[in-house]
């Protein structure tokens, strides 16, 4: 039973990475960077020189993407740390009280 999961995710994600390098190729549209999965490193390849076999191309139709998704990432950060001050509060009233305290 887990191997056939194993196996239908595995085959699954390797559908999907396969495929993307194909999905960009065919619009047409100019490689402007390569992400190498795993490490999230990009590298912008030379004029007239594409992705490595090992990297994902990355393209300009992306980046609306990746800046609503860094968008995303800074509103959690500044989510978290509003969390934090309100945690720190929490414990610093409730810290006087003999039930609540460890």
């Amino acid at each position: 039973m887990r191997l056939a999961r194993f196996s239908v995710i595995a085959g699954a994600l390797a559908a999907a990475l396969c495929s993307s390098p194909l999905i960009v190729a065919a619009q047409d549209q100019p490689i402007i960077g390569c992400v190498k999965p795993g490490t999230g490193l990009l590298r912008i390849p030379p004029p007239g020189e594409g992705c490595k076999n090992n990297e994902i191309p990355l393209g300009f139709n992306d980046f609306p993407m990746i800046v609503a998704l860094k968008n995303l990432v800074l509103q959690l950060q500044a989510d978290v740390q509003i969390l934090q001050a309100k945690v720190a509060r929490l414990e610093s009233c409730t810290s006087t009280i003999p039930a609540c305290s460890e």
